[in-house]
């Protein structure tokens, strides 16, 4: 199984320096750095009115937006935390801030993520103009020390690495295991990552890229910008499948991994909870992952509230395990109604159907899931599958089809 790559951003502090604006972070990724974001001061004031860096709640910045198509505003949102206590809470951000946070899930490595123009390890604004909340200081002084001691590892790690050299000794592998390079690269990619190429090869533009030979990066994908969706624009495809995960959901993953292509899975929480090894492996290498509700019910028989603890349950569930947030759901059967549109837009998720449905829970037959594809025109399809060996069976075929058809298979996000 694939090692754990994803991002999480924790929010540490706010400060500004003369007219900039930072937000302090750790930025966990390959490793963990603490990083200094600038920002716009509308953002900036947005999230400093719904958090209390003071006291002794977490703040995690989700990696998503979604846009508010009736008051044309960008929505993220922040997850606090306390003990086994969360709460998520959506505030308006900039486009800035949205094409910020597009950038950092998009980059590949920790070594290009630390030469995002708007990122920096500098102390520019450690000593800067404190922005007070509710008459608190956001910034304790005490996370200056930090800083402090990676400037003085790097001045330590130069003098050992020079000292080194002269001796003759980096040059001789009998005396390096390998636990002391992995030590060794963790240390320096801690202290310089922008400038130890050695330590975190360059990662191309291309999308095909591979890192370490597991995990496929640069997947195709398509950001869905309508609350509800059916379909996407022509020339593209995506597949989709339900009722994970389960015993076959790894495999799916390897043969989308082999194609190069997007995926996207809608989990059911009662799932989730009995195969929390599948949800990281979907995740680590690249996929999108939705809800499918919490037990499988027909939305549109269920009263609001119900339809709230169906959503939030199994979004929770997927939470846990990836520490991303959810936005995407699929309702089961596609059964929804005013109701199920009125709780998706109060908690920011889209809803993802289909267009195409080869009904592959009732024949588990590859050959005839193939031919009901094959016989689609899958320009601009949401194709939705369900996880099965027929599936696992039939997915070489059909990838392979559309492929011939010059058609970009998505990640839906």
């Amino acid at each position: 199984m694939s090692v754990y790559q994803g991002k999480v951003i924790e929010l540490l502090a706010i400060e500004k320096e003369n007219e900039k604006v930072f937000l302090r972070i750790k930025l966990s990724f390959e490793t963990e750095v603490e990083l200094f974001w600038e920002i716009d001061r509308d953002t900036a004031e947005n999230l400093i009115t719904i958090s209390n860096l003071t006291g002794n709640h977490k703040y995690r910045l989700s990696l998503h937006t979604t846009l508010d198509p009736h008051k044309g505003q960008f929505i993220s949102s922040i997850t606090k935390t306390y003990r086994d206590k969360s709460e998520r809470i959506g505030f308006v951000c900039s486009v800035g801030y949205k094409n910020n946070l597009d950038s950092i899930k998009n980059t590949q490595s920790m070594n290009d993520l630390i030469k995002l123009p708007f990122l920096s390890i500098e102390q520019s604004a450690i000593d800067g103009e404190k922005i007070e909340q509710k008459n608190e200081v956001v910034i304790p002084k005490a996370y200056t020390f930090p800083f402090k001691w990676v400037y003085a590892t790097l001045i330590g790690a130069i003098l050992v690495l020079l000292f080194g050299f002269f001796n003759n000794i980096y040059l001789h592998k009998n005396t390096m295991n390998d636990t002391t390079i992995a030590k060794a690269q963790v240390k320096t990619a801690e202290v310089q990552l922008d400038t130890i190429e050695s330590v975190v090869a360059p990662v191309s533009e291309l999308p095909e890229l591979v890192k370490d030979d597991t995990v496929q990066l640069g997947l195709p994908y398509l950001e869905i910008e309508d609350s509800v969706a059916f379909s996407l624009p022509a020339g593209n495809v995506a597949l989709t499948f339900d009722d994970g995960p389960s015993k076959y959901t790894e495999e799916i993953v390897d043969i989308l991994k082999h194609y190069k292509v997007g995926g996207t899975f809608f989990f059911i929480g009662m799932n989730v909870k009995k195969h929390p090894d599948a949800v990281r492996y979907v995740q680590s290498n690249g996929y999108s992952i939705g809800s499918h509700s919490m037990n499988h019910p027909k939305m549109s028989e269920l009263p609001y509230e119900k339809q709230v603890d169906e959503l939030i349950q199994s979004t929770k569930a997927i939470e846990e395990i990836t520490n991303e947030r959810v936005i995407l759901f699929r309702p089961p059967y596609g059964a929804f109604n005013k109701q199920t549109k009125e709780v998706l837009y109060d908690y920011q998720e889209k809803m993802i159907l289909w267009n195409i449905d080869p009904k592959d829970w009732m024949t588990r037959d590859a050959e005839k899931i193939f031919n009901y594809i094959n016989k689609s025109d899958g320009s601009g399809a949401i194709i939705i599958l369900h996880e099965s060996q027929a599936v696992i069976d039939a997915l070489p075929r059909i990838i392979e089809y559309l492929q011939e058809e010059n058609l970009n298979i998505v990640s839906i996000q």
